[in-house]
């Protein structure tokens, strides 16, 4: 059996593929008009409020996934504290330029967000990460103060609720308090662990997300929705809804009918949508949040005996400790150069999925290459982890004696 511990993947469940299978079937456009679909898209946005603490009155939109969910609040984000009408005069308009701010652990899409918003990659300063790998709160408020004095305006501030590499989360509390006196948008990455919120053993470590003005979190991961569904949460509604809405006649709202209410449309770059919501409208439905939280504290119980079973393991020792449910460790072995032991762990790597054991990824973290496991499926269970120490010492010891890494 192959078990599938790469990236950040949810396991997939009956109730979304039967609520794909009917989306397909309705071929629903979502982005215009009040209809079934469209409510049905509205209450799952309004359940994603409840979960991380959002007010009533905020405003969301389900997207593709995490990159665009990022891309929707730093867009509002930009256009909040841009101090001109960025849509009617481009960023060419703006005084001084922009500068965001996030970890040097920071998710990819947070540079491509840069550059599709005309900003570009230097306008989003990567601040050092302590010891924890989060985002170092001292080296922060320096780098504010350093651009204010340069003549940059700081806009934004992005906190991520579970790097990718690590599951490691930023002192969100801290972020909140920072950009409140900073007079700076915060924003929070919780594609990775945004949900723990909903986990009643886990909640506490995503304390003060409720405060952020932008939320990206990704049902398609620990709600286990089939891809694709993400969704960007906004506190301001008016500010989300006047960064995208268009409104030509035939894109006019009517008083009532079909043709009534907030237009989907209005809140994110797609006009065409398909059905997203009501696969996770019926996961939910089905399960409630509350088993949903039960299953997020049963990977971080899962990815902690990990961690220990690692630790008590001789021939291989952890590259970070055990935070969530991502852990990095690699083999070691005596006497190889960082090179070669790069080569051996990756070799572990490949042949655990060649041979249909596990399927696990690598990263490199404080500098070191290694091996990274993400434990995200329900059906996980400790025998499969036991499995997988077994087998990564037996492949590491094979390969070692045979001398065929590298």
């Amino acid at each position: 059996i192959l078990f599938l511990f790469y990236w950040f993947l949810g396991s997939r469940i009956f109730p979304g593929a039967r609520g794909f299978l009917v989306w397909g079937s309705l071929g629903s456009n979502q982005g215009c008009g009040t209809h079934a679909a469209a409510l049905v898209d509205n209450q799952v946005v309004d359940w994603c409020k409840e979960m991380m603490g959002f007010p009533a009155t905020a405003s969301g939109t389900l997207v593709s996934g995490g990159s665009m969910a990022n891309i929707i609040g730093l867009t509002v984000a930009r256009n909040a504290k841009a101090g001109i009408d960025v849509r009617e005069h481009g960023v060419a308009g703006i005084d001084k330029p922009l500068r965001f701010y996030g970890s040097d652990q920071l998710h990819s899409c947070h540079r491509k967000a840069m550059e599709a918003l005309g900003l570009g990659n230097r306008a989003l300063r990567r601040i050092p990460s302590d010891a924890g790998l989060r985002i170092d709160i001292a080296a922060l408020r320096a780098a504010i103060a350093e651009d204010r004095e340069a003549g940059f305006k700081p806009a934004c501030v992005i906190g991520t609720a579970g790097t990718v590499n690590t599951g490691a989360i930023d002192d969100l509390q801290a972020l909140a308090d920072l950009a409140a006196k900073e007079d700076l948008w915060f924003h929070v990455d919780g594609c990775i662990g945004a949900l723990l919120a909903i986990a009643p053993e886990n909640s506490h470590r995503v304390a003060g997300i409720e405060r952020a003005a932008s939320i990206a979190l990704d049902p398609h991961k620990w709600l286990h929705a089939p891809f694709e569904v993400g969704c960007a949460l906004i506190r301001d509604a008016s500010a989300h809804r006047s960064t995208f809405a268009v409104t030509p006649e035939y894109l006019e709202s009517t008083p009532r009918g079909l043709a009534s209410g907030h237009w989907l449309h209005d809140f994110g770059l797609q006009t065409t949508r398909g059905f997203r919501a009501l696969k996770v409208w019926m996961a939910l439905r089905e399960h409630g949040i509350e088993k949903f939280g039960r299953l997020i504290d049963q990977n971080i119980a899962q990815g902690h005996y990990l961690g220990a079973l690692i630790e008590a393991e001789p021939a291989l020792e952890l590259a970070a400790p055990a935070n969530v449910n991502i852990v990095c460790f690699r083999y070691r072995a005596d006497g190889l150069d960082g090179g070669r032991l790069k080569a051996l762990n990756t070799e572990i790597m490949l042949r655990l999925q060649e041979e249909g054991i596990a399927a696990i990824s690598d990263t490199t973290v404080h500098g070191q290459h290694c091996l990274r496991v993400a434990i995200n499926n329900h059906r996980t269970r400790r025998d499969d982890l036991d499995l997988l120490v077994r087998e990564t010492v037996r492949l590491g010891q094979e390969i070692s004696r045979a001398g065929t890494a590298g």
